[in-house]
């Protein structure tokens, strides 16, 4: 196991790098060795759950996932702004896995309704979500509805809870804060939602 877990380290690690510049080719800018930090241990703790019998294609779609959600999420934070460049190919790339794997309705419809919702509060209470944030919906609706029902759940509802928890903070530390962005919270309760799921 211990070989399983040190590639996975240094995958994670290299995913963390790419990720890091990927999202400064956007303008998002972080120290180095954050997001290297955050993507080893994630790609790590995704695999190591999985255990040796693990199907070979788990190290490498953790690794992938762990860069584009932390890609999006570091944009997201620096910018302000999700591209279409990073959210839409990522829905189509997960819709791939699942018609490979014989999950494309899940994938598909997952996307679509997560979607729909972000959508309805885009376009009903503008402001209070980006396109992008709807955009970026269609992939993370997809991979929780690749895991099953309570995850799609899950990161749906977890979402906007860690905004609004986030904006709490940022109130009571600024008496006017900016308006936080939504993707690193979307990102976050995906993760969440498909670790759980995956445990479970």
């Amino acid at each position: 196991m211990w070989w399983l877990i040190a590639t996975s380290v240094v995958a994670g690690a290299g995913a963390g790098r790419c990720a890091r510049l990927t999202a400064g080719r956007y303008g998002g800018r972080v120290r180095p060795g954050w997001c290297e930090a955050v993507c080893a241990v994630g790609v790590a703790v995704t695999v190591r759950t999985g255990g040796v019998d693990a199907a070979p294609w788990v190290l490498p779609c953790a690794t992938a996932f762990w860069w584009w959600c932390i890609a999006l999420a570091v944009t997201d934070l620096c910018v302000r702004t999700l591209p279409n460049r990073l959210t839409l190919p990522g829905f189509l790339v997960i819709a791939g896995f699942g018609a490979v794997t014989g999950s494309a309705g899940a994938a598909v419809l997952g996307g679509l309704l997560l979607a729909s919702a972000y959508l309805a509060m885009y376009l009903g209470a503008p402001g209070a979500l980006g396109a992008g944030d709807v955009k970026l919906a269609l992939g993370v609706g997809a991979a929780t509805g690749l895991a099953g029902g309570d995850a799609w759940v899950c990161a749906a509802a977890l979402a906007p809870a860690l905004t609004a928890t986030a904006g709490c903070v940022v109130l009571v530390a600024r008496r006017a804060p900016r308006p936080l962005p939504h993707g690193p919270s979307m990102c976050a309760a995906t993760l969440v939602a498909l670790f759980s799921a995956h445990i479970t």
